[in-house]
């Protein structure tokens, strides 16, 4: 059966990539972009491209090829309860690609094995490459480093409510204007929310809208300035 590598621009999925490549196995490596990966993993997977064969997927949901418009046209953001975003823009672009019956490699480690979902419905049989080589976090940097690669970030989408505070901080610090986006997406939904009476809902939980979760009146740049922002935060 066929076997594509479930590619998502961060260390584990890079690392995985490198090593079966290195071991001889034969698979296609995919990547969706629908638009919103952090700029930096963004631009480490055009690079990795330029080294190593990687299909490269856009998605069309609703007729909107990017999570944030789609966001932005039906006034909704990602959830912690319910993943639809990863559903609709990537799991869903990837399972509509791929050729059944298939292998499906996903890049979840040693440290990670409680992640790890043995499945293989609709002919898709889930496989952990990095579990069957008994593989952990630091083995897939040190992986990455012998090919002379630098270390990617965390991938992930800038406004992923599953991000830490750390990683909105820095947002907003590298970002700004990626940060103003998501707060402008939050605003949009919670006015529309608030138009069918309904209690806000933000980003990092029920009461902590993004403002108040980087703690902006506190917190500055190295230099003592923050970066402008057009949102006025």
């Amino acid at each position: 059966m066929k076997k594509y590598l479930s590619y998502g621009g961060g260390v584990n999925s890079t690392a995985m990539l490198l090593l079966l490549l290195d071991e001889g196995w034969e698979f296609e490596s995919v990547y969706v972009d629908h638009g919103c990966d952090w700029p930096e993993t963004r631009e480490y997977v055009q690079m990795l491209a330029e080294k190593y064969p990687i299909t490269i997927l856009n998605p069309k949901v609703g007729g909107y090829t990017n999570l944030y418009d789609y966001c932005v046209h039906n006034r909704v953001i990602p959830s912690r309860r319910i993943r639809w975003c990863t559903d609709k823009f990537k799991v869903s672009v990837l399972h509509d690609y791929f050729e059944t019956p298939c292998f499906s490699l996903i890049g979840i480690d040693l440290g990670e094995e409680k992640r790890a979902k043995f499945s293989c419905g609709g002919g898709i049989e889930n496989r952990f490459p990095l579990l069957e080589y008994e593989i952990n976090r630091q083995g897939c940097v040190d992986i990455i480093r012998a090919h002379g690669l630098p270390i990617p970030i965390k991938s992930g989408c800038w406004f992923c409510p599953f991000q830490q505070i750390s990683q909105w901080k820095k947002l907003r610090s590298v970002h700004p204007e990626l940060f103003c986006k998501a707060k402008t997406i939050e605003d949009i939904q919670n006015k529309g929310r608030a138009e069918k009476g309904k209690a806000p809902f933000y980003f990092y939980g029920e009461s902590r809208p993004l403002d108040a979760l980087v703690d902006e009146k506190q917190s500055v740049m190295f230099d003592g300035m923050k970066p402008p922002c057009s949102c006025g935060l």
